[in-house]
């Protein structure tokens, strides 16, 4: 009879502690997923204004644009250190935002880190506040002459806050 009570006071226990463990929340359902996009892009480097410019594909398309604040730039090493502004142009309406990162003279390898902060239209105003990851590479830097262009191809992911 003691090995009942003990059996079942045993069992009430564990019962209890895989309810409590349980979390207070569950998780939903319709929680936005991040979004994911490839990139190609290029920065013609002897016009007046250079900037990236390219096209955006994946779970959204358009063409996006990338202003460097060629003054914050800065070098130690062998890595810059970028900051940007961008703008990537839907059908739906742009999509505004800034980044900062670094990109490698030795490797071209580059990643960046920055956060949507306007769209244009109701329709992507859920974007506002998405944190955005870039990486990839571009061509050689400085390019051979007679060449002024500079390319670069990466991934995107925009993920929810």
């Amino acid at each position: 009879m003691r090995k009942l009570v003990f059996a079942m006071l045993v069992a009430v226990m564990l019962a209890a502690l895989s309810v409590s463990s349980m979390p207070a929340v569950a998780a939903q359902d319709d929680e936005p997923e991040p979004l994911r996009c490839t990139f190609e892009m290029s920065i013609d480097l002897s016009v007046t204004d250079p900037h990236w410019q390219g096209t955006v594909a994946g779970d959204i398309e358009g063409d996006i644009h990338l202003w460097e604040r060629w003054s914050d730039n800065y070098v130690v090493g062998a890595t810059e250190h970028f900051f940007e502004d961008l703008v990537i142009v839907t059908d739906q309406g742009d999509i505004k935002g800034w980044d900062k990162g670094v990109w490698n003279f030795a490797t071209f390898k580059f990643r960046a880190m920055g956060w949507i902060t306007e769209t244009t239209t109701e329709d992507l105003s859920d974007l506002v506040g998405y944190k955005m990851i870039m990486q990839g590479f571009t061509s050689e830097f400085p390019p051979t002459p007679p060449s002024t262009v500079v390319t670069a191809s990466g991934t995107m992911m925009i993920v929810p806050p």
